[in-house]
């Protein structure tokens, strides 16, 4: 491979072409996570039963995540073999998240099921060959982690876009919910082609590769995952971003209900969701210098125990209620200025580990990698999201009760909101410490990984000769020996 892709840099104009897909795929991702709950349970639906509707649809992507990220391994084609899948998911992901976005007056279970499964099915057709694009724009250790930067960048923009939308309507008076997600419907439809489109035109995939890729069959699904078991760096970034994604997730699908009826704030919830995610836009270089000279594992642990910190502090906030509101904005300020560090450095970590199982095995199967990759994301989301919801429920927290009669007759019980304050921060983030242990000893290092990319770039040279050998000595046919 030439290029970025064999440790070159890729040039600012295109990298920005490819991370810009990112920015729509976010937009969708924050009020399904942070909005949908709270409409729908207002409309009548059973928070509970949510629950279990968004834990199942993530299930299902057991099945389908590998087999999207082994179909795109396999595709040949002018157009490359991630780009087709791109093409394919952005239409899919149009129509289903403006139906779930802009929700009838009444809408029963089965339309928010079946909008939730179509939205779960297109983000695995896009995510997923998008993840692998991303991991063979280079094979350079650093500027993986560029890349990856790159795209978070693009990522939060696209969460601040997300957040901006519920804070201007509030501040102008309006609906911020049902209207917020209506607007954003309308901008995912708008925007979400034009970035696929023009990443598909302007930013070409590496050369294929000369690696052999298996077939998939349950024999040979078992056999990769077996691989993938033995591929230790694999597993320990796997745990640490198990922690990441069950903190966002339970943070995400809880906030809104602490803010609201823990401390009473809601009017400020979308500024402080805004400015957290400004924090990350700006922290994403800081913990891309950080894993320059640390090592991505080491800037990893630093972000969490940031996180977890200033965590711990936010159930505090119930008991002095005039520090509610700028206690909130303050907390959620600092938390967020670790939340780029999560997915950045973790996809990065996981693209140089697919470089092992290369060289193990012979195979080029990043697809695959990232659709397992894929698999405990949207599987440990979807638990955390579940178990959330339905924990809080378990504990007698009623959604649709009065926000100032908390602690009252009609209101939430003491108990019920301390259980939320807990679930929202506590909980998520001592489990976000528990990975600590496997990522201090994580051993895939900066050397390490140039070794293998080197026996990688000996093997392909190899490859190559040995076709131009067999090449030359092969008989003339045809016309020619005639």
């Amino acid at each position: 491979m030439g290029g970025a892709a064999a440790g070159g840099r890729l040039g600012r104009a295109r990298l920005s072409l490819y991370a810009a897909v990112s920015s729509p795929l976010t937009v969708i991702g924050l009020p399904l996570a942070v909005y949908i709950p709270p409409l729908y349970g207002e409309l009548g639906l059973d928070l509970g039963l949510m629950g279990l509707v968004l834990m199942l649809a993530r299930f299902s992507d057991v099945i389908t995540d590998p087999i999207i990220g082994h179909l795109s391994d396999r595709t040949r084609g002018r157009f490359g073999r991630r780009k087709p899948w791109l093409v394919l998911g952005a239409p899919i992901m149009m129509v289903s998240t403006y139906l779930l976005f802009v929700p009838p007056e009444a809408p029963g279970m089965w339309h928010f099921t079946l909008c939730t499964v179509a939205i779960f099915l297109a983000a695995t057709i896009l995510e997923i060959p998008y993840s692998a694009w991303g991991a063979e724009l280079s094979g350079n250790y650093n500027e993986r982690s560029r890349i990856t930067a790159f795209r978070e960048q693009f990522a939060l923009a696209g969460y601040l876009l997300a957040v901006s939308i519920p804070m201007v309507l509030s501040f102008f008076g309006h609906d911020a919910l049902r209207g917020a997600l209506a607007i954003s419907g309308g901008v995912i439809c708008l925007v979400l082609p034009i970035a696929v489109l023009a990443a598909v035109w302007g930013v070409p995939e590496p050369p294929t590769p000369q690696a052999r890729v298996g077939a998939l069959g349950a024999r040979q699904y078992r056999q990769g995952l077996k691989l993938m078991w033995r591929n230790g760096p694999f597993v320990r970034v796997v745990i640490g971003y198990t922690g990441s994604v069950v903190g966002a997730s339970m943070d995400s699908a809880l906030s809104l209900f602490f803010c609201k009826h823990v401390l009473g704030a809601e009017s400020v919830y979308a500024f402080a969701l805004f400015m957290m995610i400004l924090a990350g836009v700006a922290c994403v270089p800081l913990w891309r210098w950080l894993s320059e000279r640390l090592g991505k594992h080491m800037a990893l642990i630093a972000a969490i125990l940031w996180y977890a910190g200033w965590a711990f502090l936010m159930p505090l906030l119930y008991f002095v209620p005039e520090w509610g509101a700028p206690g909130f904005i303050f907390l959620q300020t600092m938390k967020g200025m670790s939340v780029g560090a999560f997915a950045s450095l973790t996809t990065s970590m996981a693209a140089d580990v697919v470089d092992i199982d290369t060289a193990r095995s012979g195979e080029q199967r990043t697809g695959l990698y990232f659709a397992v990759w894929g698999v405990v994301k949207k599987a440990t989301a979807a638990l955390a999201l579940g178990l959330a919801l339905g924990a809080v429920d378990l504990f007698g927290f009623d959604a649709t009760a009065d926000p100032a009669l908390g602690g009252q007759a009609g209101g939430n019980t003491v108990g019920a909101l301390m259980a939320l304050a807990l679930l929202y921060s506590v909980v998520p983030s001592c489990l976000k410490l528990c990975t600590l242990p496997f990522l201090w000893t994580y051993p895939l290092t900066e050397a390490r990984q140039a070794r293998i990319r080197r026996r990688l770039a000996a093997k392909a040279a190899r490859r190559s000769s040995g076709v131009a050998s067999t090449a030359a000595t092969a008989p003339s046919s045809g016309v020619g020996a005639a």
